[in-house]
This record gives C-alpha cells, sequence and structure tokens, in this order.
C-alpha cells in the first residue's frame, strides 16, 4: 500500500468541472426553464460536492491500494477507446432501428476488451477490483447512497412543470413491487453496472492515468461515460442536440465512481454504488 495522498482534482481539474457545469446551466436555463437548471444542474453539483468533500474526510487515512503498472499504456489504451467507440456506435444503429445487432454482440466487445487486456497481458486478478472493500470504503459508499437518497427528498419541493417528462429510465417510474424492483436491480446489474464499471472506471481511467494526472484521467473517463449515452439522449428521448449535451455535460456519475474507483480499487463498491446512486428519482 502507497501512502494516501490529497484529493486528486487540483484547481484546474476543478475548474474545467465549474465550466462543464456552468455551460450544462445556461443550456437547460434556456431551452427548458430555470428549475430544470437548478435540478439538473445545481442539486447535481452539490450531491457531487457533498459525496467527494465526505468521501475525502472518510478515505483521507487510508492508502490508496498499490496497483500493477500499465504493461502496453498506448496499445491498451487505444484498444479502450475503441471499444467504447464501437459501443456507443451499436447502441446507436440499435436505437435508431437502422441494423437488428443482437444485443450479446454489446456484451462481447465490453467482456472482450476488457479480458483480453487482464487476461491475454496476464494482469493480477485484483486489478480488476476483485477484492473486499475497506470499512471506510464501505462508509464512503454508504455516504454516497445517503446523499443521493437526501437530494431525491429535495427534488420532491421544487416546481417540476417546466422540466421534461421522466425519462422510461427513471427508477421511480418502474419501482412497483418486489418482484418489479428485483428485475429492476439484476438488469440493471448485467445490461449496465458490470460492463460500464469494467469498461470506464477499471480498465479506461488507469490507462488514461498513465499519461494524464488522476484528477485529469477522472474527468476525461466521465466525459466519455457521459458521451456514451448520447445515442440515448437523442434517439431515444428524442431530445435536440444542444438539450442533450446540456444534460450530458453534468459528469456527476463518472466523477464519483473515478474517485471511488481511485480510492478503493474495489468492483464490488463501484457495482453498488452504481445501482444505488448513479440513477436518481426525478432526474
Amino acid at each position: 500500500m502507497s501512502k494516501a495522498s490529497t484529493t486528486p482534482f487540483t484547481k484546474d481539474v476543478v475548474l474545467a468541472i465549474g465550466l462543464l457545469y456552468a455551460a450544462a446551466g445556461i443550456i437547460l436555463f434556456t431551452q427548458v426553464g430555470p428549475w430544470e437548471a437548478v435540478r439538473y444542474v445545481i442539486i447535481n453539483g452539490l450531491i457531487v460536492f457533498a459525496w467527494l468533500w465526505s468521501a475525502e474526510r472518510i478515505l483521507r487515512n487510508t492508502p490508496i491500494p498499490d496497483i500493477e503498472p500499465i504493461h502496453r499504456p498506448a496499445a491498451e489504451l487505444l484498444c479502450a477507446l475503441a471499444a467504447i467507440a464501437i459501443v456507443i456506435g451499436i447502441v446507436a444503429i440499435n436505437y435508431a432501428g437502422w441494423v437488428a445487432i443482437p444485443s450479446w454482440v454489446f456484451y462481447v466487445v465490453i467482456y472482450g476488451t476488457v479480458f483480453a487486456i487482464f487476461f491475454g497481458l496476464r494482469y493480477p486478478i485484483k486489478e480488476l477490483g476483485i477484492i473486499w472493500p475497506s470499512k471506510s470504503g464501505w462508509w464512503a459508499l454508504f455516504i454516497a447512497i445517503l446523499v443521493n437518497f437526501a437530494a431525491t427528498a429535495l427534488f420532491q419541493i421544487i416546481p417540476k412543470e417546466e422540466s421534461p417528462p421522466i425519462s422510461p429510465g427513471d427508477l421511480a417510474s418502474q419501482t412497483t413491487g418486489f418482484l418489479s424492483i428485483l428485475a429492476l436491480f439484476v438488469g440493471l446489474l448485467f445490461r449496465a453496472a458490470l460492463p460500464e464499471e469494467l469498461l470506464f472506471r477499471i480498465t479506461l481511467q488507469p490507462r488514461l492515468a498513465r499519461f494524464l494526472p488522476v484528477g485529469w484521467a477522472i474527468l476525461i473517463q466521465a466525459l466519455l461515460f457521459s458521451a456514451a449515452h448520447l445515442p440515448q439522449q437523442l434517439i431515444n428521448y428524442q431530445r435536440p442536440f444542444v438539450l442533450a449535451l446540456g444534460y450530458l455535460l453534468t459528469v456527476d456519475n463518472g466523477l464519483i465512481g473515478g474517485y471511488l474507483w481511485h480510492r478503493t480499487r474495489s468492483l464490488p463498491l463501484l457495482v453498488i454504488l452504481h445501482l444505488f446512486a448513479y440513477p436518481r428519482f426525478g432526474i
């Protein structure tokens, strides 16, 4: 274990994040209305700030786990970026209905890329995050979920008349009974949580960090994580490009997930975070 460091978010990274959120706020304010800008940008920003601040306090005395040196940095990074581009293309084609690409192709690309890198280059299994989290890691995760649900309560007192209808992916529109909740979370686990965390946080981020400071690596993977949802915004939700961009510039989930991976290197924590803190009621 290496000695714990300060937050990876240096002043230049924080400034870049602030500019992204400011741009998102301007877009949503002009395209939808002030309350949507408040709900989606300001409250999301407060969620990110509150959790990152709390997690830094909780994890500050916990050493950052050592990681295996990246074996082939440039080739592995290009491989991960190519997989992301292919996945975005598959999703866009399926949403548009141009060609019926079997869903298994999506998972073959993601899992195949991850396994080819980690097993093909003989990385230790712990590099996939298959470790039991520390007590402080569990506490950081609990605070993330608690902050998320506290924000959910706050959404209920903020006017919603200007906001667009709740999307089909919103948890509030799907949790109608125990079996539906169970089916929803099982689906999220295998269709989103595992493949997305493996590709973006566990594979992409450390390889970006080989060429960039950690804070910038976290931010860039968060931006790419948001970009991967662009076809959903444009085609499935049928939002104009500018409005879709406004929603995707708030990179909150990618930042939280990237930070948690940087500090804990635990796949179980990432998966639970994805299931219980990424989908928000009313966003």
